[in-house]
Protein backbone atom coordinates (compact mmCIF):
# COMPACT_ATOMS: atom_id res chain seq x y z
CA UNK A 1 0.00 0.00 0.00
CA UNK A 2 1.66 3.30 -1.15
CA UNK A 3 -0.05 5.54 0.76
CA UNK A 4 -2.61 5.10 4.29
CA UNK A 5 -4.73 8.32 3.83
CA UNK A 6 -6.99 7.28 0.97
CA UNK A 7 -8.05 4.09 -0.46
CA UNK A 8 -9.63 3.81 -3.58
CA UNK A 9 -13.59 4.06 -3.23
CA UNK A 10 -14.54 0.99 -4.97
CA UNK A 11 -12.91 -1.20 -2.32
CA UNK A 12 -14.14 1.03 0.24
CA UNK A 13 -17.63 0.37 -0.70
CA UNK A 14 -17.64 -3.70 -1.43
CA UNK A 15 -16.15 -4.40 1.75
CA UNK A 16 -18.15 -6.62 3.56
CA UNK A 17 -20.74 -6.49 1.12
CA UNK A 18 -19.63 -9.26 -1.54
CA UNK A 19 -22.65 -11.53 -0.51
CA UNK A 20 -25.32 -8.51 -0.84
CA UNK A 21 -27.55 -8.97 -4.32
CA UNK A 22 -28.20 -5.18 -5.04
CA UNK A 23 -31.29 -4.32 -6.75
CA UNK A 24 -30.13 -0.99 -8.34
CA UNK A 25 -30.81 0.63 -12.07
CA UNK A 26 -27.75 -0.12 -14.18
CA UNK A 27 -27.25 3.24 -15.18
CA UNK A 28 -26.79 4.35 -11.86
CA UNK A 29 -23.39 3.43 -9.36
CA UNK A 30 -24.02 0.60 -7.01
CA UNK A 31 -23.60 1.52 -3.42
CA UNK A 32 -22.72 -0.75 -0.81
CA UNK A 33 -24.89 -1.04 2.46
CA UNK A 34 -23.67 1.35 4.78
CA UNK A 35 -24.26 -1.14 8.20
CA UNK A 36 -22.15 -3.48 5.96
CA UNK A 37 -19.21 -1.20 5.63
CA UNK A 38 -20.15 -0.08 9.49
CA UNK A 39 -20.23 -3.52 10.65
CA UNK A 40 -16.58 -4.10 8.77
CA UNK A 41 -14.83 -0.89 10.19
CA UNK A 42 -15.89 -1.60 13.33
CA UNK A 43 -14.50 -5.14 13.75
CA UNK A 44 -11.52 -4.42 11.77
CA UNK A 45 -10.75 -1.43 14.37
CA UNK A 46 -11.38 -3.59 17.39
CA UNK A 47 -9.39 -6.65 15.85
CA UNK A 48 -6.51 -4.35 14.82
CA UNK A 49 -6.13 -2.44 18.32
CA UNK A 50 -7.03 -5.99 19.80
CA UNK A 51 -4.31 -8.69 18.62
CA UNK A 52 -1.77 -10.34 20.00
CA UNK A 53 0.12 -7.58 18.60
CA UNK A 54 -0.67 -4.04 19.48
CA UNK A 55 -2.52 -5.63 22.72
CA UNK A 56 -0.39 -8.91 23.39
CA UNK A 57 2.93 -7.84 22.74
CA UNK A 58 2.01 -4.26 22.99
CA UNK A 59 0.22 -2.47 25.86
CA UNK A 60 -0.67 -5.49 28.01
CA UNK A 61 2.98 -6.32 28.64
CA UNK A 62 3.78 -2.54 28.99
CA UNK A 63 1.10 -2.37 31.64
CA UNK A 64 2.24 -5.64 33.20
CA UNK A 65 -1.11 -7.31 33.18
CA UNK A 66 1.02 -10.47 30.67
CA UNK A 67 4.29 -11.10 30.44
CA UNK A 68 5.50 -13.20 27.59
CA UNK A 69 6.73 -16.74 28.14
CA UNK A 70 9.51 -16.83 25.77
CA UNK A 71 10.86 -13.88 23.54
CA UNK A 72 10.65 -11.25 25.70
CA UNK A 73 12.20 -8.39 23.92
CA UNK A 74 8.80 -6.48 23.93
CA UNK A 75 8.49 -6.69 27.67
CA UNK A 76 11.73 -4.93 28.00
CA UNK A 77 10.34 -1.74 25.27
CA UNK A 78 11.99 -3.27 21.67
CA UNK A 79 8.77 -3.20 20.12
CA UNK A 80 8.74 -4.44 16.40
CA UNK A 81 8.64 -2.13 13.60
CA UNK A 82 4.96 -4.51 12.42
CA UNK A 83 3.69 -3.14 15.19
CA UNK A 84 4.31 0.46 14.99
CA UNK A 85 2.54 -0.54 11.57
CA UNK A 86 -0.94 -1.03 12.88
CA UNK A 87 -0.90 2.76 12.09
CA UNK A 88 -2.03 2.15 8.20
CA UNK A 89 -4.65 0.12 9.12
CA UNK A 90 -6.08 2.38 11.37
CA UNK A 91 -6.08 4.70 8.92
CA UNK A 92 -7.67 2.47 6.42
CA UNK A 93 -10.60 1.67 9.25
CA UNK A 94 -11.13 5.30 9.23
CA UNK A 95 -11.52 6.11 5.86
CA UNK A 96 -14.48 3.14 6.09
CA UNK A 97 -16.22 5.85 8.75
CA UNK A 98 -15.16 8.58 6.67
CA UNK A 99 -16.51 7.28 3.16
CA UNK A 100 -20.36 6.42 5.55
CA UNK A 101 -20.50 9.62 6.34
CA UNK A 102 -19.80 10.66 3.44
CA UNK A 103 -23.12 8.63 1.90
CA UNK A 104 -25.33 9.99 4.41
CA UNK A 105 -24.04 13.75 3.44
CA UNK A 106 -24.52 13.92 -0.15
CA UNK A 107 -27.86 14.86 -1.70
CA UNK A 108 -27.54 11.95 -4.53
CA UNK A 109 -26.65 9.17 -1.95
CA UNK A 110 -28.33 9.87 1.65
CA UNK A 111 -32.08 9.09 0.56
CA UNK A 112 -31.15 5.66 -0.27
CA UNK A 113 -28.97 4.76 2.76
CA UNK A 114 -31.60 6.10 4.99
CA UNK A 115 -32.84 2.70 4.41
CA UNK A 116 -30.13 1.68 6.66
CA UNK A 117 -30.93 3.76 9.55
CA UNK A 118 -31.34 7.94 10.08
CA UNK A 119 -28.64 9.35 8.08
CA UNK A 120 -27.91 11.59 11.11
CA UNK A 121 -27.72 8.68 13.99
CA UNK A 122 -25.64 6.86 11.15
CA UNK A 123 -22.93 9.66 10.90
CA UNK A 124 -22.65 10.39 14.38
CA UNK A 125 -22.02 7.24 15.32
CA UNK A 126 -19.04 7.40 12.71
CA UNK A 127 -17.62 10.23 14.32
CA UNK A 128 -17.80 8.90 17.71
CA UNK A 129 -16.12 5.93 16.39
CA UNK A 130 -13.47 8.05 14.92
CA UNK A 131 -13.02 10.19 17.90
CA UNK A 132 -12.50 6.26 19.94
CA UNK A 133 -10.05 5.71 17.08
CA UNK A 134 -7.92 9.18 16.75
CA UNK A 135 -7.78 9.28 20.53
CA UNK A 136 -6.28 5.89 20.63
CA UNK A 137 -3.98 6.93 18.30
CA UNK A 138 -2.62 10.20 19.68
CA UNK A 139 -2.55 8.09 22.90
CA UNK A 140 -0.01 6.22 21.18
CA UNK A 141 2.51 8.29 18.99
CA UNK A 142 1.26 12.20 19.54
CA UNK A 143 1.29 14.00 17.15
CA UNK A 144 -0.40 12.50 14.33
CA UNK A 145 -2.10 13.06 10.51
CA UNK A 146 -5.54 14.28 11.69
CA UNK A 147 -9.46 14.70 10.04
CA UNK A 148 -12.31 16.60 11.58
CA UNK A 149 -15.82 16.96 10.04
CA UNK A 150 -16.93 20.35 10.89
CA UNK A 151 -13.13 21.54 11.61
CA UNK A 152 -11.44 24.08 9.07
CA UNK A 153 -7.91 24.10 10.29
CA UNK A 154 -4.86 24.25 8.15
CA UNK A 155 -3.01 21.31 9.85
CA UNK A 156 -6.05 18.58 9.72
CA UNK A 157 -5.16 17.35 6.40
CA UNK A 158 -6.04 13.65 6.83
CA UNK A 159 -8.00 11.30 4.96
CA UNK A 160 -8.34 14.00 1.95
CA UNK A 161 -9.22 11.58 -1.09
CA UNK A 162 -9.56 14.71 -3.63
CA UNK A 163 -5.53 14.18 -3.46
CA UNK A 164 -4.40 17.75 -2.37
CA UNK A 165 -2.90 16.08 0.78
CA UNK A 166 -1.29 12.75 -0.08
CA UNK A 167 1.19 13.99 2.46
CA UNK A 168 -0.49 15.38 5.09
CA UNK A 169 0.58 17.70 8.18
CA UNK A 170 0.93 15.90 12.15
CA UNK A 171 -1.76 17.77 13.43
CA UNK A 172 -0.65 18.95 17.59
CA UNK A 173 -2.17 17.52 20.22
CA UNK A 174 -3.02 20.34 21.55
CA UNK A 175 -5.36 20.70 18.52
CA UNK A 176 -6.35 17.27 18.40
CA UNK A 177 -7.85 16.74 21.90
CA UNK A 178 -10.24 19.75 21.96
CA UNK A 179 -11.14 18.77 18.78
CA UNK A 180 -12.55 15.68 19.89
CA UNK A 181 -14.04 16.90 22.74
CA UNK A 182 -16.26 18.96 20.00
CA UNK A 183 -16.68 15.99 17.86
CA UNK A 184 -18.11 14.13 20.52
CA UNK A 185 -20.70 16.93 21.70
CA UNK A 186 -21.73 17.50 18.20
CA UNK A 187 -22.38 13.68 17.64
CA UNK A 188 -24.37 13.46 20.81
CA UNK A 189 -26.19 16.65 19.45
CA UNK A 190 -26.89 15.47 16.95
CA UNK A 191 -28.04 11.86 17.57
CA UNK A 192 -32.23 10.98 17.48
CA UNK A 193 -32.64 8.73 19.94
CA UNK A 194 -36.31 7.79 18.30
CA UNK A 195 -34.83 6.24 15.61
CA UNK A 196 -32.22 3.33 15.01
CA UNK A 197 -28.28 4.07 14.09
CA UNK A 198 -28.44 1.33 11.99
CA UNK A 199 -30.85 -1.19 11.15
CA UNK A 200 -28.57 -3.89 11.13
CA UNK A 201 -24.79 -4.49 11.26
CA UNK A 202 -24.08 -2.84 14.73
CA UNK A 203 -21.98 -4.86 16.58
CA UNK A 204 -21.61 -2.25 19.09
CA UNK A 205 -25.21 -1.69 20.56
CA UNK A 206 -27.89 -3.17 17.95
CA UNK A 207 -28.70 -0.09 16.39
CA UNK A 208 -29.60 1.67 19.90
CA UNK A 209 -28.98 5.34 18.85
CA UNK A 210 -29.87 6.14 23.09
CA UNK A 211 -26.43 3.84 24.13
CA UNK A 212 -24.19 5.64 21.16
CA UNK A 213 -25.45 9.19 22.63
CA UNK A 214 -24.64 7.88 25.99
CA UNK A 215 -20.99 6.52 24.54
CA UNK A 216 -20.12 10.14 22.84
CA UNK A 217 -21.12 11.40 26.19
CA UNK A 218 -18.91 9.31 28.41
CA UNK A 219 -15.97 9.17 25.94
CA UNK A 220 -16.22 13.08 26.09
CA UNK A 221 -15.65 12.61 30.05
CA UNK A 222 -12.52 10.22 29.61
CA UNK A 223 -10.68 12.44 26.92
CA UNK A 224 -11.55 15.67 29.56
CA UNK A 225 -10.64 14.27 32.36
CA UNK A 226 -7.16 13.19 31.20
CA UNK A 227 -6.26 16.55 29.21
CA UNK A 228 -7.63 19.02 31.99
CA UNK A 229 -3.91 19.40 33.68
CA UNK A 230 -3.01 21.00 29.96
CA UNK A 231 -6.01 22.46 28.64
CA UNK A 232 -8.41 23.65 31.89
CA UNK A 233 -11.70 24.90 29.48
CA UNK A 234 -12.18 20.83 29.48
CA UNK A 235 -13.58 21.49 32.69
CA UNK A 236 -17.10 22.51 31.29
CA UNK A 237 -17.06 19.02 28.92
CA UNK A 238 -16.64 16.82 32.22
CA UNK A 239 -19.65 19.15 33.51
CA UNK A 240 -21.54 18.66 30.23
CA UNK A 241 -20.80 15.29 29.06
CA UNK A 242 -22.02 14.15 32.46
CA UNK A 243 -25.12 16.58 32.65
CA UNK A 244 -26.19 14.94 28.83
CA UNK A 245 -26.09 11.35 30.08
CA UNK A 246 -22.85 9.07 30.55
CA UNK A 247 -23.46 5.16 31.20
CA UNK A 248 -25.34 4.55 34.03
CA UNK A 249 -24.68 0.57 33.92
CA UNK A 250 -23.32 -2.53 32.53
CA UNK A 251 -25.87 -2.63 29.74
CA UNK A 252 -24.29 0.37 28.11
CA UNK A 253 -20.67 -0.79 27.64
CA UNK A 254 -19.17 -0.11 24.31
CA UNK A 255 -18.22 -3.15 23.66
CA UNK A 256 -17.80 -6.34 20.62
CA UNK A 257 -19.12 -9.86 21.32
CA UNK A 258 -16.80 -11.98 19.24
CA UNK A 259 -18.73 -15.27 17.77
CA UNK A 260 -17.25 -18.51 18.94
CA UNK A 261 -15.61 -19.98 15.73
CA UNK A 262 -12.33 -19.55 14.04
CA UNK A 263 -13.61 -16.91 11.20
CA UNK A 264 -15.36 -14.04 13.33
CA UNK A 265 -13.55 -15.29 16.84
CA UNK A 266 -11.39 -13.12 18.95
CA UNK A 267 -8.05 -11.96 17.43
CA UNK A 268 -6.48 -13.64 21.03
CA UNK A 269 -8.63 -16.87 20.94
CA UNK A 270 -7.23 -17.25 17.25
CA UNK A 271 -3.55 -16.60 18.66
CA UNK A 272 -3.78 -19.12 21.10
CA UNK A 273 -5.19 -21.70 18.83
CA UNK A 274 -1.56 -22.79 17.95
CA UNK A 275 0.80 -21.00 20.65
CA UNK A 276 0.75 -20.06 23.95
CA UNK A 277 3.34 -16.44 24.37
CA UNK A 278 1.46 -14.99 27.12
CA UNK A 279 0.95 -15.43 30.33
CA UNK A 280 -0.33 -13.14 34.03
CA UNK A 281 2.62 -10.96 34.81
CA UNK A 282 3.66 -11.87 38.27
CA UNK A 283 3.20 -7.80 39.56
CA UNK A 284 -0.27 -8.20 38.16
CA UNK A 285 -0.61 -11.67 40.60
CA UNK A 286 0.56 -9.88 43.53
CA UNK A 287 -1.91 -6.85 43.49
CA UNK A 288 -5.04 -9.43 42.89
CA UNK A 289 -3.54 -12.01 45.38
CA UNK A 290 -3.19 -9.43 47.95
CA UNK A 291 0.81 -9.67 48.16
CA UNK A 292 0.54 -6.04 47.32
CA UNK A 293 -1.54 -3.36 47.12
CA UNK A 294 -3.56 -3.70 50.09
CA UNK A 295 -6.88 -4.81 49.24
CA UNK A 296 -6.45 -8.01 49.81
CA UNK A 297 -7.73 -11.46 47.87
CA UNK A 298 -9.71 -9.91 44.85
CA UNK A 299 -12.47 -12.08 43.52
CA UNK A 300 -11.09 -11.36 40.07
CA UNK A 301 -8.22 -13.21 39.97
CA UNK A 302 -10.35 -16.45 38.83
CA UNK A 303 -11.65 -14.79 36.59
CA UNK A 304 -8.53 -12.85 34.87
CA UNK A 305 -6.40 -16.23 34.99
CA UNK A 306 -6.29 -19.59 34.77
CA UNK A 307 -4.00 -21.98 38.29
CA UNK A 308 -1.55 -23.74 37.08
CA UNK A 309 -0.39 -27.39 37.05
CA UNK A 310 -0.52 -27.40 40.77
CA UNK A 311 -3.62 -25.37 41.28
CA UNK A 312 -1.84 -22.33 42.46
CA UNK A 313 -1.76 -18.39 41.05
CA UNK A 314 1.33 -17.83 39.60
CA UNK A 315 2.69 -15.14 37.59
CA UNK A 316 5.48 -15.08 35.08
CA UNK A 317 8.31 -13.12 36.19
CA UNK A 318 8.25 -9.91 34.05
CA UNK A 319 11.01 -8.39 32.10
CA UNK A 320 13.66 -10.86 31.94
CA UNK A 321 15.95 -12.20 29.71
CA UNK A 322 14.23 -14.96 26.94
CA UNK A 323 16.28 -17.71 28.73
CA UNK A 324 15.01 -16.55 32.18
CA UNK A 325 11.60 -16.82 30.99
CA UNK A 326 11.51 -20.00 28.95
CA UNK A 327 13.00 -22.19 31.87
CA UNK A 328 9.68 -20.79 34.33
CA UNK A 329 7.66 -23.40 33.98
CA UNK A 330 4.76 -22.24 36.61
CA UNK A 331 2.75 -19.60 35.60
CA UNK A 332 -0.92 -18.96 35.32
CA UNK A 333 -2.09 -18.39 32.04
CA UNK A 334 -4.69 -16.21 31.05
CA UNK A 335 -8.76 -16.70 31.60
CA UNK A 336 -9.94 -19.54 29.25
CA UNK A 337 -12.49 -16.83 28.27
CA UNK A 338 -9.82 -14.76 26.80
CA UNK A 339 -7.63 -16.82 25.56
CA UNK A 340 -9.55 -19.97 24.26
CA UNK A 341 -7.25 -22.27 26.02
CA UNK A 342 -7.85 -24.45 29.13
CA UNK A 343 -4.25 -25.68 30.09
CA UNK A 344 -6.05 -27.94 32.96
CA UNK A 345 -8.06 -29.54 30.01
CA UNK A 346 -7.84 -33.12 28.89
CA UNK A 347 -5.96 -34.44 32.24
CA UNK A 348 -3.49 -31.25 31.81
CA UNK A 349 -2.65 -31.55 28.51
CA UNK A 350 -4.97 -28.53 27.47
CA UNK A 351 -7.57 -28.10 25.07
CA UNK A 352 -8.62 -24.82 22.64
CA UNK A 353 -12.31 -24.14 21.84
CA UNK A 354 -13.99 -20.81 20.85
CA UNK A 355 -15.93 -18.50 23.22
CA UNK A 356 -18.23 -15.50 22.83
CA UNK A 357 -15.17 -13.21 23.57
CA UNK A 358 -15.91 -9.87 24.41
CA UNK A 359 -13.47 -6.75 24.05
CA UNK A 360 -14.88 -3.84 25.38
CA UNK A 361 -13.66 -0.39 24.49
CA UNK A 362 -15.09 1.55 27.31
CA UNK A 363 -17.41 0.26 30.26
CA UNK A 364 -19.80 1.57 33.17
CA UNK A 365 -16.66 0.99 35.93
CA UNK A 366 -14.66 3.15 34.03
CA UNK A 367 -16.96 6.37 34.34
CA UNK A 368 -17.69 5.68 37.73
CA UNK A 369 -13.84 5.68 38.65
CA UNK A 370 -13.92 9.07 36.08
CA UNK A 371 -16.58 10.14 38.80
CA UNK A 372 -14.96 9.26 41.94
CA UNK A 373 -12.31 11.36 40.37
CA UNK A 374 -13.79 14.78 39.38
CA UNK A 375 -15.99 14.47 42.69
CA UNK A 376 -12.84 14.41 44.64
CA UNK A 377 -12.02 10.74 44.90
CA UNK A 378 -15.80 10.07 46.47
CA UNK A 379 -16.11 6.66 47.98
CA UNK A 380 -20.04 6.14 46.66
CA UNK A 381 -18.69 5.93 43.30
CA UNK A 382 -15.67 4.42 43.79
CA UNK A 383 -17.38 0.84 45.31
CA UNK A 384 -19.51 1.69 42.46
CA UNK A 385 -16.77 1.48 40.19
CA UNK A 386 -15.37 -1.83 41.43
CA UNK A 387 -19.09 -3.52 42.21
CA UNK A 388 -19.38 -2.89 38.19
CA UNK A 389 -15.90 -4.49 37.41
CA UNK A 390 -17.08 -7.35 39.37
CA UNK A 391 -20.28 -7.48 38.22
CA UNK A 392 -19.31 -7.33 34.68
CA UNK A 393 -16.61 -10.16 34.97
CA UNK A 394 -19.11 -12.36 36.51
CA UNK A 395 -18.05 -12.43 40.34
CA UNK A 396 -20.51 -14.14 42.57
CA UNK A 397 -22.79 -11.05 44.66
CA UNK A 398 -21.85 -12.67 48.22
CA UNK A 399 -18.19 -12.14 46.89
CA UNK A 400 -18.89 -8.36 45.63
CA UNK A 401 -20.46 -7.84 48.83
CA UNK A 402 -17.62 -9.10 50.80
CA UNK A 403 -14.92 -7.48 49.04
CA UNK A 404 -16.13 -3.55 48.70
CA UNK A 405 -17.21 -4.02 52.23
CA UNK A 406 -13.78 -4.51 53.06
CA UNK A 407 -12.17 -2.07 51.02
CA UNK A 408 -9.86 0.91 51.80
CA UNK A 409 -11.06 4.21 51.67
CA UNK A 410 -11.47 5.97 48.98
CA UNK A 411 -8.21 8.07 47.90
CA UNK A 412 -6.31 8.70 44.66
CA UNK A 413 -3.71 5.76 45.19
CA UNK A 414 -6.91 3.00 45.91
CA UNK A 415 -9.47 4.87 43.34
CA UNK A 416 -6.67 4.58 40.43
CA UNK A 417 -5.70 1.30 41.25
CA UNK A 418 -8.55 -0.12 41.64
CA UNK A 419 -9.13 1.30 38.18
CA UNK A 420 -6.16 -0.56 36.78
CA UNK A 421 -7.27 -3.77 38.42
CA UNK A 422 -10.72 -3.11 36.03
CA UNK A 423 -9.23 -2.08 32.93
CA UNK A 424 -7.79 -5.04 32.52
CA UNK A 425 -8.04 -6.23 28.74
CA UNK A 426 -8.72 -2.69 28.34
CA UNK A 427 -4.91 -1.74 28.24
CA UNK A 428 -4.06 0.75 25.90
CA UNK A 429 -6.58 3.23 28.44
CA UNK A 430 -4.80 1.76 31.51
CA UNK A 431 -1.96 3.03 29.94
CA UNK A 432 -3.02 6.30 29.10
CA UNK A 433 -3.81 6.82 33.01
CA UNK A 434 -0.54 5.11 34.04
CA UNK A 435 1.11 8.14 31.67
CA UNK A 436 -1.53 10.56 33.12
CA UNK A 437 -1.43 9.74 37.14
CA UNK A 438 1.52 7.46 37.72
CA UNK A 439 -0.59 4.79 39.25
CA UNK A 440 -0.82 1.94 40.07
CA UNK A 441 2.40 1.94 42.29
CA UNK A 442 2.80 -2.10 41.81
CA UNK A 443 4.33 -1.97 38.53
CA UNK A 444 8.12 -3.42 38.42
CA UNK A 445 10.48 -0.21 37.60
CA UNK A 446 13.17 -0.85 34.94
CA UNK A 447 16.56 -2.16 36.47
CA UNK A 448 14.61 -3.27 39.25
CA UNK A 449 15.52 -6.20 41.51
CA UNK A 450 13.48 -8.68 42.79
CA UNK A 451 12.66 -12.13 43.72
CA UNK A 452 9.43 -14.55 43.21
CA UNK A 453 8.65 -17.76 45.05
CA UNK A 454 7.10 -20.09 43.74
CA UNK A 455 5.70 -23.87 44.62
CA UNK A 456 7.53 -26.48 42.06
CA UNK A 457 6.37 -29.65 42.55
CA UNK A 458 3.20 -31.16 43.78
CA UNK A 459 4.98 -32.31 47.07
CA UNK A 460 4.73 -28.20 47.56
CA UNK A 461 8.60 -27.38 47.47
CA UNK A 462 9.13 -23.66 47.53
CA UNK A 463 11.82 -22.11 45.51
CA UNK A 464 13.30 -18.80 45.14
CA UNK A 465 14.42 -17.13 42.27
CA UNK A 466 16.16 -13.65 41.73
CA UNK A 467 15.55 -11.89 38.71
CA UNK A 468 15.74 -8.24 37.81
CA UNK A 469 13.67 -5.88 34.80
CA UNK A 470 16.31 -5.66 32.49
CA UNK A 471 14.96 -2.91 29.36
CA UNK A 472 16.54 -3.28 25.87
CA UNK A 473 16.37 0.86 25.89
CA UNK A 474 17.54 3.36 28.40
CA UNK A 475 14.66 3.96 30.19
CA UNK A 476 13.60 4.48 34.20
CA UNK A 477 9.76 4.29 33.63
CA UNK A 478 7.37 2.69 31.62
CA UNK A 479 7.30 3.88 27.84
CA UNK A 480 5.25 6.52 27.37
CA UNK A 481 4.75 7.07 23.41
CA UNK A 482 5.22 4.08 20.49
CA UNK A 483 7.44 5.19 17.76
CA UNK A 484 6.44 6.61 14.94
CA UNK A 485 6.22 3.26 11.88
CA UNK A 486 9.74 3.58 9.89
CA UNK A 487 7.44 4.10 6.52
CA UNK A 488 6.86 7.43 7.40
CA UNK A 489 9.89 8.94 7.04
CA UNK A 490 10.22 8.07 3.41
CA UNK A 491 6.67 8.05 2.48
CA UNK A 492 5.82 11.45 4.53
CA UNK A 493 9.12 12.88 5.15
CA UNK A 494 8.87 16.48 5.47
CA UNK A 495 5.90 16.26 7.79
CA UNK A 496 7.44 13.57 9.26
CA UNK A 497 10.21 15.11 10.67
CA UNK A 498 8.57 17.71 11.42
CA UNK A 499 6.66 16.38 14.08
CA UNK A 500 9.62 14.44 15.28
CA UNK A 501 11.85 17.75 15.92
CA UNK A 502 8.66 18.86 18.41
CA UNK A 503 9.39 15.89 20.39
CA UNK A 504 11.64 16.15 24.02
CA UNK A 505 13.84 13.44 22.83
CA UNK A 506 12.83 12.28 19.02
CA UNK A 507 10.97 9.62 17.75
CA UNK A 508 11.97 7.41 20.69
CA UNK A 509 9.62 6.26 23.63
CA UNK A 510 10.70 8.10 26.42
CA UNK A 511 9.78 11.22 24.82
CA UNK A 512 6.51 12.46 26.31
CA UNK A 513 2.53 13.36 25.09
CA UNK A 514 1.62 17.03 25.63
CA UNK A 515 -0.99 15.79 28.34
CA UNK A 516 1.66 13.77 30.23
CA UNK A 517 2.39 16.35 33.09
CA UNK A 518 2.86 13.74 35.72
Amino acid sequence: MKNYIFLIGALLLTMGACDVNYQSNPNDPEVAPTYTIFNDAVKEMIDDTHDEWFTGRFTLPTMQYWAQTEYTEEDRYQYRESMRETWEDLYINLENFRQIIDLNTDEATAPGVSAYGANVNQIAACRIMMAWTFNLMADTWGDIPYWSLSTEDADFEALNVSGDFLKPKYAPQSKIYPDLLKQLQEAADMIDVTQAAFTSGDPIYGGDAAKWKMFANSLRLRIAVKILDVYPAASSDITAAISSGVFTSNSDNAALVYESNQTNGSPLQKAFKDRRDFAVANSFIDLLDGTKGGFGSDPRLSEYAEVNQFGNYVGIPYGILNEQSAAFKWESLPAVSITGWDPNADGGKGAHFFTNATQTLMDYAEVEFLLSEVNGWSQAEYEAGVTASMEDWGVAAADITSFVGALPAASEENVLTQKYIALYMQSHTAWAEYRRTGYPKTLIAPNTDYSVDVVTDAEGTVQSFDYNFTPLVEISDISYRMEYPGQESTLNGENYQAAVSLLSNGNMITSKLWWDVN
